[in-house]
């Protein structure tokens, strides 16, 4: 995306200063932005100023800043290796799971990795294990891969993040390609707060996995941080006094970037003028030239959808003894059912959208509007007491826009990261709609009927 300075000079023509010096530093990858008449800026301070003038003759006095460095990562504090801090997994002999709509995989750090599907008895009461790969064994060789100065990042979920990596080979022979043994790659990147959880799997080659976890455990190197880039500000004051005023042309700029591709899209000359603007789509259903939508749900996936939201519809999913129950907006219990039919359940949170409202402002924290938000955090109150802390269970409840192409995949994870306050994950690609919708506090607000019409 071009920067906002880069964006804005076509708007000026020169004035009382040459730009040849002060282009030298821009670059794409610094970022910048525009203040309009800060009056906390003193323009009269000794620093250098410029004198713009735009083509409609409006004038500003502009601060251009000396662009800060970005956080280096060579020089943060590394007392403690990646490699010492993976073998704390594998000492523990910890293991971390995903479970997507039919696959259950298990990441045994330091041992193997195992994909698994489980079903029932025809009694519902014995589970058993059927399709079981396992995906690959530990290669301490592959280690040596990072060692050195030179620590490898990867652009993922919106950032460019360093990640440490560990190859496990020789997994269940291939089907499709005789005589090679299946193996993964495993990427461990910092993320606060976090245990140690898988969040992505995907084969990248045939019989090739590569699987991307989070983990707290990280953070400890400064050196697998998320580099941050600072952003620049560029302090504009109208010399007519008027200190907030725009530029005409900016705001013109701005009306321009929201106008989409489709709306200069020529009509051809072949269709008649007063055919060209015709009725919304459903007031026309019987129209011939109505093209149908390209991801038109199926009569189960609309059922599904249109149940899960209301709340009428839950999901149970989990692995191990704990099994997860969620119902969107309503509520997230856990439980466990023994052989013998006897059930323990536990009750982690409710949702009340008044008390959701009053912890965001307790936190002061609001959602920035954003083009194509990929989460948000829904809190969850009023669970059952926990015996440890006398106190009421709660559930920070994210949801989380997924790339799977099946409405009626929901992928979930659990997450307790103090007693009895819990974190759990929902990722689904229902909720890259849902979350098109939110209001400040993170609420999604759409209807069902608009989030199954943009399916």
């Amino acid at each position: 995306m071009m920067s906002p300075i880069l964006a804005i000079v076509p708007l000026f023509i020169l004035a009382t200063y040459s730009f040849a010096d002060v282009f030298d530093a821009f670059d794409d990858s610094i970022h910048y932005d525009v203040v309009w008449g800060d009056p906390k800026i003193n323009f009269k301070n000794g620093k250098e100023n410029l004198v713009l003038k735009t083509s409609n003759a409006e004038e500003y006095i502009c601060q251009i800043p000396v662009p800060a460095p970005s956080q280096s990562l060579e020089d943060a504090d590394a007392d403690i290796s990646a490699r010492d801090i993976i073998a704390k997994l594998e000492t523990d002999k910890s293991c971390s799971y995903r479970v997507d709509s039919y696959w259950i995989y298990e990441v045994c750090h330091g041992q193997k990795i195992r994909q698994f599907h489980e079903e029932r008895d025809v009694n519902n009461k014995k589970v058993l294990v059927k399709h079981s790969y396992i995906l690959g064994y530990i290669s301490y060789d592959s280690y040596s891969t990072n060692v050195g100065d030179h620590i490898p990042t990867l652009n993922h979920a919106g950032a460019l993040r360093p990640y440490y990596s560990a190859l496990y080979s020789g997994g269940t022979e291939c089907d499709l390609k005789p005589g090679f043994k299946r193996e993964t790659v495993v990427i461990y990147m910092c993320m606060p707060d976090f245990q140690t959880s898988v969040v992505s799997v995907k084969e990248t080659s045939t019989c090739r996995y590569e699987i991307i976890i989070y983990t707290s455990l990280l953070c400890k190197n400064a050196q697998y941080h998320v580099k941050e880039d600072p952003i620049n500000h560029i302090y504009c004051l109208s010399k007519d006094g008027s200190k907030w005023k725009k530029p005409i042309g900016y705001d013109n700029l701005a009306v321009q970037r929201k106008e989409t591709f489709f709306d200069n899209i020529p009509v051809p000359d072949s269709v008649p003028k007063e055919v060209q603007h015709v009725d919304h789509p459903k007031q026309n259903k019987n129209s011939a030239s109505k093209e149908p939508k390209k991801s038109q749900l199926t009569f189960p996936e609309k059922n599904f959808v249109k149940q899960f939201l209301s709340g009428e519809k839950c999901v149970v999913g989990g692995v191990g003894w704990w099994k997860y129950e969620f119902c969107y907006l309503k509520s997230l219990k856990q439980f466990h059912k023994e052989k013998n039919g006897v059930k323990t359940e536990i009750l982690l949170g409710i949702w009340d959208e008044n008390r959701h409202i009053e912890h965001m402002n307790e936190i002061g924290k609001a959602v920035e509007p954003s083009m194509g938000p990929t989460f948000t955090d829904l809190f969850f109150f009023f669970g059952n007491i926990c015996d440890e802390t006398g106190l009421p269970r709660q559930v920070q409840v994210r949801i989380r826009c997924s790339n799977h192409s099946n409405v009626q995949a929901l992928t979930m994870f659990m997450e307790e990261p103090n007693t009895c306050i819990y974190k759990f994950t929902a990722e689904s690609v229902l909720f890259c709609t849902v979350l098109g919708s939110m209001d400040k506090f993170g609420i999604p607000r759409a209807s069902i009927e608009d989030i199954m019409e943009n399916l």
